[in-house]
């Protein structure tokens, strides 16, 4: 993707230097100063160019981000032992950004050149541009408050102030869904002047704006799910939306890259090889036996090896226990997991699935008791997921028939979020489903909170990631303090969405 541009200089939470300007007492002085407004030359940015920037930064912070939350939740561990997220421990007081660039991306990259985007789309009425950027703004709110919890809402991009207040993520999860409403209205108005460059420009879904509005209602139904341990939890009500969302994987939401020779490396993807951010990576052992057999009835799954790198010799694929490194002379069983699905320089990243979205139905009717439609919703969630792996149709059909469940009688919540987990590897959106359930091992099979928790946990397990300490820390002290960040276990306290409080 495109290297982020920075047409707008204001940053949240960053205090700006005022350089004096030194005013000759010459009128030839002040013609020379003109050149500064040539008429021949744009003052400022057509919309469209801020597009590339800012939709890579959609899938920026997650992708950054996810090198810890995937050792959380297990998906990869360190190759070396103890390691400090494998045992869901926090970033240092201080520590910069270090898994926080998803917040930094959010009130910046994200947010600030929204703000430029629809003020001069507003002013030549370019109408298209009000619904997409909403609809960014919708999706960044709902992936931040779930990393990070409380957050400034309200007085976010106040250029007149210093220091931020934050807002509860109850109340952050009420504004995203009235924002999601919002861009639905600015979708559906037609009425602007339409942008030619916008299709171009526009590399999610090339300015159509029926699936930027099934784009909204993924966002809503993300939401909706989210809140399942509260009395306002209305599984119908998710179900309705997931069906007004996406119809196949031609609407998944991709973060598009390149690997066109001679092209600079920084087009690749974060999670490929060129990029070497997964060096001391390696799968872990709890998605390798959800795919080799161990709780799918004995049925190798035909992802295991479409999805990660297998001993040279023995074709296996092994998976790392979490804290306890590579065994000695192991080496061979953990190659690097590079070269395979989201691992390659050219793949797309995924920020929003159909995939994931039938999951979420087949949840919502369990919990409702329509086993039958839980059951199709299931079937089309893995069959979804194996297409965007590559999977052949004839290996697809073999394994529904013989590896999941055969009837929506015969089916379990722990199949359905199993195989959710499955189907969102690399992607930070399963982090909210397992501190919905407590990491439970029976709902996700297989998974265990690791014995030698960091002693800053204080025995319990993580629940959120820390803000980047150079703007919470050193400017906003007073409001990051009244919030519990400096609590030496403010990592393991619950999120509002995954409590059963109202």
């Amino acid at each position: 993707m495109f290297e982020p541009l920075k047409p707008n200089k204001n940053m949240k939470n960053k205090r700006m230097l005022l350089l004096p300007l030194l005013v000759l007492p010459f009128s030839s002085c002040n013609k020379f100063l003109d050149v500064n407004k040539d008429p021949f030359l744009p003052q400022e940015a057509q919309p469209h160019l801020y597009l590339p920037q800012l939709i890579y930064a959609m899938g920026e912070g997650p992708m950054f981000d996810v090198r810890f939350i995937g050792r959380y939740v297990q998906y990869w561990q360190q190759t070396t032992p103890n390691e400090n997220y494998d045992r869901m421990g926090r970033r240092p007081i201080g520590g910069g950004l270090v898994g926080s660039q998803t917040y930094r991306n959010h009130y910046w990259a994200i947010g600030s050149n929204l703000n430029q985007i629809q003020r001069i789309a507003k002013e030549r009425n370019l109408r298209s541009y009000q619904g997409i950027c909403t609809a960014i703004r919708a999706y960044s709110w709902q992936i931040s408050t779930d990393l990070f919890g409380e957050m400034p809402y309200r007085q976010a991009w106040d250029n007149t102030l210093a220091t931020f207040e934050y807002d509860s993520q109850k109340f952050i999860y009420q504004e995203t869904d009235k924002l999601c409403d919002q861009a639905l209205r600015e979708l559906d108005d037609r009425s602007g002047i339409p942008d030619p460059n916008l299709p171009r420009f526009e590399s999610i879904y090339g300015g159509d704006i029926d699936k930027w509005k099934r784009f909204v209602f993924a966002i809503k139904a993300r939401l909706a799910n989210h809140i399942s341990n509260k009395r306002a939890y209305n599984p119908q009500r998710v179900i309705e939306l997931v069906d007004q969302s996406f119809r196949g994987n031609n609407d998944d939401a991709l973060l598009r890259f390149t690997t066109t020779p001679g092209v600079r490396s920084d087009l690749y993807s974060f999670m490929g090889p060129s990029r070497a951010n997964f060096n001391a990576n390696r799968q872990g052992r709890m998605i390798v036996n959800l795919l080799n057999g161990t709780h799918f009835n004995n049925v190798t799954d035909p992802r295991l090896l479409g999805m990660f790198v297998p001993n040279a010799t023995t074709n296996v694929v092994h998976g790392l226990v979490p804290t306890q490194g590579i065994p000695a002379g192991q080496t061979a069983n953990f190659p690097t997991i590079y070269g395979k699905y989201i691992h390659q320089d050219g793949a797309p990243y995924p920020l929003v699935t159909y995939s994931e979205l039938q999951f979420i139905k087949a949840e919502a009717a369990f919990r409702l008791g329509n086993r039958d439609m839980a059951y199709a919703a299931f079937v089309n969630g893995i069959r979804a997921h194996m297409e965007r792996v590559g999977i052949a149709p004839a290996a697809i059909n073999s394994y529904l028939q013989t590896a999941i469940p055969q009837s929506g009688a015969d089916l379990e919540l722990r199949h359905i979020m199993s195989q959710k987990y499955i189907a969102l590897y690399g992607q930070i959106e399963i982090w909210a489903d397992l501190r919905r359930y407590n990491y439970d091992g029976n709902i996700f099979m297989g998974f265990q909170i690791p014995t030698n928790l960091a002693v800053e946990n204080n025995g319990k397990p993580v629940q959120r990631m820390l803000p980047p300490s150079f703007s919470e820390e050193d400017w906003n002290s007073a409001n990051f303090r009244a919030n519990g960040g400096y609590d030496i276990d403010y990592h393991t306290k619950p999120m509002w969405f995954a409590t059963n409080e109202d």
